[in-house]
Protein backbone atom coordinates (compact mmCIF):
# COMPACT_ATOMS: atom_id res chain seq x y z
CA UNK A 1 0.00 0.00 0.00
CA UNK A 2 1.03 3.52 -1.16
CA UNK A 3 1.77 5.69 1.93
CA UNK A 4 -0.64 8.66 2.34
CA UNK A 5 -0.42 11.50 4.71
CA UNK A 6 -3.26 11.42 7.19
CA UNK A 7 -6.16 13.92 5.37
CA UNK A 8 -10.01 14.49 5.17
CA UNK A 9 -11.37 17.04 2.60
CA UNK A 10 -14.73 18.06 2.19
CA UNK A 11 -16.75 21.30 1.30
CA UNK A 12 -18.08 23.72 3.30
CA UNK A 13 -21.29 23.37 5.35
CA UNK A 14 -21.68 26.66 6.13
CA UNK A 15 -22.61 29.89 3.93
CA UNK A 16 -19.39 31.24 2.86
CA UNK A 17 -20.96 33.67 0.33
CA UNK A 18 -19.04 37.38 1.64
CA UNK A 19 -16.23 36.18 3.60
CA UNK A 20 -13.42 36.59 0.25
CA UNK A 21 -14.14 40.27 0.61
CA UNK A 22 -14.23 40.78 4.34
CA UNK A 23 -10.52 38.95 4.55
CA UNK A 24 -9.22 40.86 1.96
CA UNK A 25 -10.31 44.37 2.92
CA UNK A 26 -10.55 43.32 6.64
CA UNK A 27 -7.22 41.87 7.81
CA UNK A 28 -3.44 43.79 8.10
CA UNK A 29 -1.90 42.12 5.33
CA UNK A 30 1.83 42.00 4.90
CA UNK A 31 4.17 41.01 2.61
CA UNK A 32 7.12 39.29 4.40
CA UNK A 33 10.59 39.24 3.99
CA UNK A 34 12.62 36.42 5.52
CA UNK A 35 16.62 35.50 6.19
CA UNK A 36 17.12 32.36 3.78
CA UNK A 37 20.77 31.04 3.22
CA UNK A 38 22.08 34.21 4.66
CA UNK A 39 20.14 36.80 2.56
CA UNK A 40 16.95 38.73 2.40
CA UNK A 41 14.06 36.74 0.35
CA UNK A 42 10.31 38.32 -0.38
CA UNK A 43 7.93 35.70 0.46
CA UNK A 44 5.74 34.91 -2.30
CA UNK A 45 2.60 35.92 -0.77
CA UNK A 46 0.75 38.21 1.65
CA UNK A 47 0.22 36.97 4.99
CA UNK A 48 -2.36 37.81 7.72
CA UNK A 49 -2.55 36.27 11.47
CA UNK A 50 -5.15 36.13 13.59
CA UNK A 51 -5.46 34.60 17.62
CA UNK A 52 -6.40 34.94 21.14
CA UNK A 53 -5.39 38.26 22.90
CA UNK A 54 -1.48 38.02 23.58
CA UNK A 55 -0.81 34.81 21.94
CA UNK A 56 2.24 34.98 19.82
CA UNK A 57 3.36 32.83 16.83
CA UNK A 58 7.28 32.83 15.78
CA UNK A 59 8.22 31.03 12.28
CA UNK A 60 11.26 31.04 10.26
CA UNK A 61 12.50 34.20 12.57
CA UNK A 62 9.36 36.31 12.33
CA UNK A 63 6.89 36.95 15.12
CA UNK A 64 2.62 37.19 14.58
CA UNK A 65 0.81 38.92 17.41
CA UNK A 66 -2.89 38.29 18.30
CA UNK A 67 -4.82 40.97 18.98
CA UNK A 68 -8.52 38.92 19.07
CA UNK A 69 -10.75 37.65 16.64
CA UNK A 70 -13.13 39.81 14.60
CA UNK A 71 -16.78 38.66 15.06
CA UNK A 72 -17.11 38.08 11.40
CA UNK A 73 -14.28 35.47 11.70
CA UNK A 74 -15.78 33.58 14.40
CA UNK A 75 -18.17 31.52 11.99
CA UNK A 76 -14.98 30.07 9.93
CA UNK A 77 -13.35 29.26 13.63
CA UNK A 78 -16.20 27.03 15.05
CA UNK A 79 -16.94 25.30 11.44
CA UNK A 80 -12.97 24.56 11.65
CA UNK A 81 -13.01 23.45 15.42
CA UNK A 82 -16.50 21.02 14.37
CA UNK A 83 -14.59 19.67 11.74
CA UNK A 84 -11.52 18.70 12.99
CA UNK A 85 -12.96 18.04 16.56
CA UNK A 86 -10.17 19.79 18.44
CA UNK A 87 -9.64 23.82 19.66
CA UNK A 88 -7.99 26.36 18.18
CA UNK A 89 -6.58 29.71 18.98
CA UNK A 90 -4.97 31.04 16.01
CA UNK A 91 -5.63 31.10 12.27
CA UNK A 92 -2.33 32.27 9.72
CA UNK A 93 -3.60 33.46 6.67
CA UNK A 94 -1.92 33.67 2.93
CA UNK A 95 -3.10 35.74 0.25
CA UNK A 96 -1.71 34.17 -3.37
CA UNK A 97 -2.46 36.85 -5.87
CA UNK A 98 -2.30 34.35 -8.74
CA UNK A 99 -0.86 31.47 -9.26
CA UNK A 100 2.82 32.80 -9.65
CA UNK A 101 2.51 33.15 -5.69
CA UNK A 102 3.24 29.77 -3.79
CA UNK A 103 4.41 28.13 -0.93
CA UNK A 104 7.73 25.92 -0.64
CA UNK A 105 8.32 22.43 0.72
CA UNK A 106 7.59 22.61 4.85
CA UNK A 107 5.86 21.29 7.65
CA UNK A 108 3.85 22.98 10.19
CA UNK A 109 5.86 21.33 13.31
CA UNK A 110 7.13 24.54 15.03
CA UNK A 111 7.52 23.78 18.81
CA UNK A 112 4.63 26.17 19.80
CA UNK A 113 2.25 23.67 18.10
CA UNK A 114 3.20 20.88 20.24
CA UNK A 115 4.52 17.09 19.02
CA UNK A 116 1.65 16.13 16.44
CA UNK A 117 -0.67 19.41 15.80
CA UNK A 118 -3.87 19.04 14.15
CA UNK A 119 -3.96 22.06 11.01
CA UNK A 120 -7.30 23.04 9.56
CA UNK A 121 -7.25 24.80 6.64
CA UNK A 122 -10.22 26.32 4.16
CA UNK A 123 -9.24 27.38 0.69
CA UNK A 124 -11.35 30.26 -0.85
CA UNK A 125 -10.63 31.19 -4.43
CA UNK A 126 -8.49 29.67 -7.79
CA UNK A 127 -8.32 25.63 -8.05
CA UNK A 128 -4.90 25.05 -7.03
CA UNK A 129 -2.87 21.75 -6.53
CA UNK A 130 -1.40 21.23 -3.36
CA UNK A 131 1.52 18.43 -2.50
CA UNK A 132 2.27 16.16 -0.04
CA UNK A 133 6.02 14.17 0.21
CA UNK A 134 7.46 11.67 2.36
CA UNK A 135 10.17 13.27 4.28
CA UNK A 136 11.69 10.07 4.91
CA UNK A 137 11.93 9.30 1.09
CA UNK A 138 11.16 12.76 -1.04
CA UNK A 139 10.14 10.36 -3.94
CA UNK A 140 6.78 9.18 -2.54
CA UNK A 141 4.08 12.45 -3.14
CA UNK A 142 0.54 12.18 -3.19
CA UNK A 143 -1.51 15.42 -4.88
CA UNK A 144 -4.87 17.24 -4.13
CA UNK A 145 -6.66 19.96 -5.87
CA UNK A 146 -8.03 22.47 -3.05
CA UNK A 147 -11.44 23.82 -4.89
CA UNK A 148 -12.96 27.13 -3.57
CA UNK A 149 -14.65 26.50 -0.10
CA UNK A 150 -13.48 23.71 1.01
CA UNK A 151 -11.99 22.30 3.79
CA UNK A 152 -8.43 20.26 4.49
CA UNK A 153 -8.21 18.73 7.78
CA UNK A 154 -4.37 17.87 8.34
CA UNK A 155 -4.26 15.19 11.38
CA UNK A 156 -1.59 14.50 14.06
CA UNK A 157 0.92 12.41 11.89
CA UNK A 158 0.93 14.69 8.65
CA UNK A 159 3.49 17.45 10.06
CA UNK A 160 5.25 14.50 11.86
CA UNK A 161 6.17 12.88 8.59
CA UNK A 162 5.37 14.81 5.31
CA UNK A 163 5.98 18.24 4.17
CA UNK A 164 3.49 20.14 2.37
CA UNK A 165 3.58 22.32 -0.71
CA UNK A 166 1.21 25.48 -3.06
CA UNK A 167 3.50 24.88 -6.19
CA UNK A 168 3.43 27.71 -8.79
CA UNK A 169 0.96 27.50 -11.56
CA UNK A 170 1.65 30.32 -13.84
CA UNK A 171 -1.46 29.14 -15.95
CA UNK A 172 -3.71 29.92 -12.52
CA UNK A 173 -4.84 33.58 -12.92
CA UNK A 174 -7.15 34.11 -10.05
CA UNK A 175 -6.34 34.96 -6.69
CA UNK A 176 -6.37 32.30 -3.64
CA UNK A 177 -7.06 32.87 0.60
CA UNK A 178 -6.10 30.13 2.73
CA UNK A 179 -7.01 29.68 6.31
CA UNK A 180 -4.57 27.98 8.37
CA UNK A 181 -6.48 27.20 11.83
CA UNK A 182 -3.95 26.16 14.48
CA UNK A 183 -3.82 25.54 18.27
CA UNK A 184 -0.68 27.58 19.50
CA UNK A 185 0.85 25.82 22.86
Amino acid sequence: MKAKPSYRYSFSSSSLQGFMPLLKEQLDWQREELTMFGRQVVVPRQVAFVADKGLCYRYTGKSHFGAGWPDWLLPLKLEAEALSEQPFNSVLINWYKDGEEYMGWHSDDEKALGPSPVVAMLSFGAKRSFLFRLKADHQIKHALELENKTWLIMGPSTQVLWQHSLPVRKKVKEERISLTFRLLL
